[in-house]
């Protein structure tokens, strides 16, 4: 792991960029000794160009959807939601 000062950072990013993207972890340093890694983000790892698409379908059959949630609440549930059973 490499550490750099802010000032070192500032001047020779893309240097810093492309050891990240080779896997290699830099430290950026603050003299107030506060410090931060800089590292690939696992999501852009792999092609980056290629977006990924939802297949249509794929959660079919697999999720079970309560019939319960359609129906209409009862005056009960309305009564507590608008708080007129609170203390």
């Amino acid at each position: 792991m490499d550490d750099v000062t802010i000032a070192h950072a500032k001047e020779h990013l893309e240097e810093l960029i492309e050891k990240a993207a080779r896997g290699e972890v830099v430290r950026i340093v603050d003299p107030k000794g506060v410090a931060v890694r800089l590292t690939t983000d696992a999501k852009s790892e792999g092609d980056a160009r290629k977006p990924r698409r939802p297949v249509l379908g794929q959660w079919k059959g697999r999720l079970k959807v309560p019939e319960r949630l359609f129906e209409p609440l009862s005056e009960e549930e309305l009564a507590w939601l608008s708080g007129e059973n609170s203390p």
